[in-house]
């Protein structure tokens, strides 16, 4: 029988379709904005991406936490993706890898203000046994928006070279879609107890939830930043404006598989699939490395977007399995929290290695955390 979204689960699928349009298309031109405009490398866009990921997402703790507490998770959302877009614009005022930093850090604010509540909605919105379909149409939605938006800066930069002005400006009409488009979520009230929660507060979870995060600390400190791998295009000559293109395939990927790792997580369990999706990484890594022109390159980035599709839906109906319902909200911030704090290890560890030591240094390191992370992960045991 074909898999029919909830409501909810649709409308928030257009919004982020809507909104990953706009972030990446921004995201997309990121490495041709540093290197031609900042005359900055990798260790300055590693260290940009690190920071902003990591220290926002401790926001994700507070506000899962209190989207459980008030029983009101719109309100979280809406205030999430407001923040985001009104970021955009001011890309057209920055000059330099700071300024840069704080948009960067304010939009990550607004992600991880809304990232626990929304998915808090989208799992109290699914029955138990479709929760896998929702969560990979979600980020099928989402990424698709991450098609076209790359696509569109590509066909801008092409156009019109060096206009990063008007990317800017298109990403942020986008999010004003996108933040509209929320109208029509219906908010979703649970049974919910409303007890405080924090990293000191972690016993509440059973041990496979607290093994969980373990494991999704070591996956991600070896999950080298997308926009930091996109510098691999300079290292072989490609023009600034065929970034976005490089970017596109591995967004394609992303959508295209981002359902199906759904679906599979519900048939053969969301705990193989991950590990599937993170030995793509690693192979994904190794032929980025190895690439020595277009089409291998490419080739690398559709596998590296093998990742997340095997992974971000599925991560979160995993955690959905492993906690309580009643602390839905707060399990995700904390699963948020955990991931953007190794995030921002390998955002600043993984830029430094590759501009100051090498690229093959900075990729042999993160695929060892890998294998760590997929070690933990194989120990877990539903309760």
């Amino acid at each position: 029988m074909k898999y029919r979204p909830p409501r909810n689960v649709f409308l928030l699928g257009v919004t982020s379709f809507l909104n990953d349009f706009a972030s990446e298309m921004t995201l997309s031109v990121f490495p041709a904005f540093f290197t031609s405009v900042l005359k900055s490398g990798a260790g300055a866009l590693g260290l940009v991406e690190g920071v902003a990921d990591g220290a926002a997402n401790v926001i994700k703790i507070y506000a899962g936490r209190y989207s459980d507490k008030l029983e009101r998770r719109k309100p979280f959302i809406v205030l999430g993706y407001v923040v985001s877009t009104a970021t955009r614009p001011l890309y057209l005022l920055v000059s330099s890898v700071g300024g840069v930093l704080g948009l960067r850090f304010a939009d990550r604010i607004g992600k991880g203000v809304r990232d626990g509540a929304r998915d808090a909605v989208i799992s109290l919105s699914t029955p138990p046994e479709h929760m896998g379909h929702a969560f990979g149409f979600h980020r099928a939605m989402d990424t698709f928006g991450g098609i076209l938006g790359p696509l569109t800066a590509y066909f801008i930069l092409r156009a019109y070279p060096g206009g990063f002005n008007i990317i800017f400006l298109t990403a942020f009409v986008a999010g004003l879609l996108a933040v509209a488009s929320l109208f029509f979520i219906k908010d979703v009230r649970g049974s919910l107890n409303g007890n405080g929660l924090s990293f000191k507060k972690l016993a509440v979870f059973p041990k496979s939830f607290r093994r969980y995060l373990i494991a999704l600390f070591f996956l991600a400190i070896g999950s080298i930043p997308v926009a930091v791998l996109l510098l691999k295009t300079q290292h072989l000559g490609f023009a600034l404006a065929s970034i976005p293109l490089f970017y596109m395939f591995y967004s394609v990927s992303y959508a295209v598989f981002s359902y199906a790792g759904g679906h599979f997580s519900d048939h053969i369990g969301a705990r193989v699939v991950l590990r599937m999706g993170y030995l793509a990484l690693i192979v994904g890594y190794l032929v980025v490395f190895m690439a020595e022109g277009a089409v291998t390159l490419a080739i690398g980035f559709f596998i590296l977007g093998l990742f997340p599709a095997l992974t971000d839906g599925v991560a979160r109906a995993f955690a959905a399995e492993l906690s309580p319902e009643n602390q839905r909200g707060g399990a995700y911030g904390l699963v948020n929290a955990v991931t953007g704090f190794g995030l921002m290890i390998a955002g600043i560890g993984g830029g430094y290695l590759w501009e100051f030591v090498s690229p093959m240094s900075a990729l042999i390191v993160a695929g060892c955390f890998v294998l760590i992370g997929i070690g933990v992960l194989s120990t877990i045991r539903k309760n």
